[in-house]
């Protein structure tokens, strides 16, 4: 296709600064060792306050990585940049759905970090405590995780889309110290924050030290005396002169640094636990692989900073890398599409990392509404997160760019801590419809799961999985250590794998092709779901007898999901418009709208296999044909 050779020039030639090809060789030949590359980068991507002296240790899913090592994060992540030229550099740009609009320097937002670190300890906050953040996309929410990593606490970002109990199950999981929340969001029909938490608080009768509001939205809400606290006012009371003098944590390689709560194939998501010296790597060395970070740059990754990939690339790879990170506070829809070009020009963006189902809200903005507007700036377009349609791509380079910008598809997934496989402009272009091949260090391997070989026929399907850990990996679940096992560690032919819960395939050169999920997790909107949890809220309904969630594609959302429900038999027909709008009422109370499926069917029963299991392909290929 011209549109495959219009893209593989624009990637083979693509400018490359941050990482040399010389660099990039060097990582090549070292990923030969998977000890050796990881102790290379390690050396060469992180600052280190005592050197470690073991790369790696263990076996299976007990291992370590930088046994020894000690460092001081937001050295790492902030304070290298202070008086250097990107001192008083743009940091983070945020645009909010209300059109207001801040900047802050590197220098500044250091500056607000110090204060709220200094705040919180004399709230009480020390090493490995637990603070909670139940935040919309607002500059408060990255300067109080940082503020936590300064500190040496765990901070927890849990999105606000989700439901009053399924908050209240996290805050009586995790137990936090300190809560963050604000007065309200304007995303989401003016979510009021506050009383959601008041709500879930009340359902635990768990009390937090303290719970800390930002103000957003000016409302009146409800505060406690002594518990709750303003934002404003206790950073009022900190002076930076007073707040830099406080002692800086150092941490050890393996001290948790954040824990985030995820859906897997059981019916209770978990909280994945990161190591900060892994984690904190991972971030930066693939952000400068991924996007090559340039002083010019503004970067733009539209993922909310509650999921994985906005850790990763909206708050610790891009302020590592010194780069300029645009945040918009809203999403991005039919009805806004023109905030999307809006943004673009005023802030001239030039790198984005994004999803399908955004640039497809683009593509159906612009032929049905003829909101469309040419982008100037932009160098480099990469998607993730769900399936890239031939039609979406060629729309994409060809209107958004004329085809000047670089555009690929990363493969990451949430335990990984960021990306596994992605074409590196100026480096590796990728075939269209593959995730290109694997960043060097990530040690993937195909396996048959019936025989436990590794599959080495090129173009034969097998389950993706890693025979090696490496070190942004999550160490465990939170308080349930047996699970993470259970989940995510497979043996095979005496050897020990990590399940990723994908299907691949290999070609001759390499390149990685993704074949959908294996397990019961799926992604919808950019949002990880489980099909399980999303089941048991239906079952709970007393008209429900059993039902089944299944994913098809979708030009909006990239999967919608389908819930094939039966109903038991005394239920009359006549009730089924009644029943469908309580089985939603009931998803989003147990989970929120986040989980709310696009249709809901009525069946007389499911297909099951001789041992009772749902026949998911099956009902997938029936509702696709409905």
């Amino acid at each position: 296709m011209v549109l495959d050779n219009r893209l593989y020039e624009v990637c083979k030639n693509f400018p490359r600064e941050a990482i040399t090809k010389d660099e990039y060789d060097r990582l090549l030949e070292l990923s030969k060792d998977h000890e050796a590359v990881h102790k290379y980068i390690a050396e060469n991507y992180l600052l280190w306050e005592e050197n470690f002296t073991k790369t790696f240790s263990g076996s299976g899913n007990n291992f370590r990585f930088y046994e020894g090592g000690k460092l001081y994060p937001v050295k790492n992540i902030l304070r290298k940049h202070l008086g250097t030229t990107k001192m008083n550099k743009a940091a983070l740009i945020w645009k909010g759905a209300d059109h207001s609009q801040m900047v802050y320097t590197y220098q500044s937002l250091y500056t607000e970090v110090v204060k709220l670190a200094s705040a919180l300890r004399k709230l009480g906050v020390k090493k490995g405590d637990r603070v909670l953040l139940h935040l919309p996309n607002i500059p408060e929410l990255i300067i109080a995780m940082l503020a936590c990593v300064k500190l040496g606490a765990v901070h927890i970002v849990y999105h606000i889309s989700y439901s009053t109990d399924s908050l209240a199950d996290r805050i009586k999981d995790c137990e936090p110290k300190i809560i963050f929340t604000s007065d309200g969001a304007l995303t989401g029909n003016e979510q009021k924050l506050k009383n959601k938490l008041d709500s879930a608080l009340e359902i635990t009768g768990y009390e937090p030290r303290h719970c800390i509001v930002v103000e957003r939205v000016s409302k009146r809400v409800h505060m406690k005396p002594i518990r709750d606290i303003w934002f404003h006012d206790l950073i009022s009371h900190e002076h930076f002169s007073d707040a830099k003098r406080m002692d800086f944590e150092i941490l050890d390689a393996e001290d948790p640094m954040f824990m985030l709560y995820t859906s897997t194939n059981l019916k209770e998501p978990k909280a994945l636990v990161f190591p900060v010296a892994g984690f904190l790597l991972w971030a930066y060395y693939t952000y400068l692989l991924l996007f090559d970070a340039k002083d010019t740059d503004t970067f733009w990754c539209t993922a909310d900073i509650a999921w994985i990939t906005g850790h990763s690339y909206v708050v610790y790879g891009p302020l590592m890398a010194g780069d300029t990170v645009l945040i918009f506070e809203d999403t991005i829809d039919m009805d806004n599409a023109e905030r999307f070009y809006d943004v673009c020009d005023k802030f001239s963006v030039n790198k984005i990392y994004t999803r399908p189902s955004i640039l497809k809200t683009l593509m159906n903005a612009a032929q049905k509404k003829k909101k469309f507007r040419k982008l100037d700036t932009l160098e480099l377009i990469a998607t993730g997160g769900e399936r890239m349609d031939d039609d979406l791509r060629e729309w994409s380079a060809k209107n958004l760019a004329s085809y000047r910008a670089v555009m690929f598809d990363i493969y990451s997934i949430t335990e990984a801590g960021g990306a596994l496989s992605s074409a590196l402009p100026g480096f590796i272009c990728a075939k269209t419809g593959t995730v290109a091949q694997p960043i060097p260090g990530v040690p993937i391997k195909l396996v048959n799961s019936t025989t436990g070989n590794t599959v080495e026929e090129p173009n034969t399907q097998g389950a993706l999985m890693m025979d090696k850990p490496f070190p942004p990996l999550c160490r465990t679940i939170y308080g349930d250590k047996n699970t993470y096992k259970k989940i995510y560690w497979k043996t095979h032919n005496d050897v020990t794998y990590f399940k990723t819960g994908d299907g691949a395939e290999l070609d001759e050169e390499g390149n990685l092709t993704l074949k959908g999920r294996l397990d019961d997790v799926l992604h919808v909107d950019g949002k990880r779901l489980s099909l399980i949890e999303i089941e048991e809220a239906i079952k709970t309904h007393e008209n429900v007898n059993d039902c089944a969630v299944v994913s098809i594609p979708d030009e909006k959302r990239g999967d919608a999901l389908i819930v094939f429900s039966v109903l038991k038999k005394e239920v009359d027909e006549s009730y089924h418009d009644t029943t469908v709008r309580e089985l939603r009422e009931r998803i989003i109370e147990e989970i929120g709208e986040v989980a709310l499926p696009s249709e809901i069917r009525f069946t007389r029963t499911l297909p099951k296999s001789p041992d009772g299991v749902i026949l998911r392909d099956l009902l997938k290929d029936i509702a696709m044909q409905m």
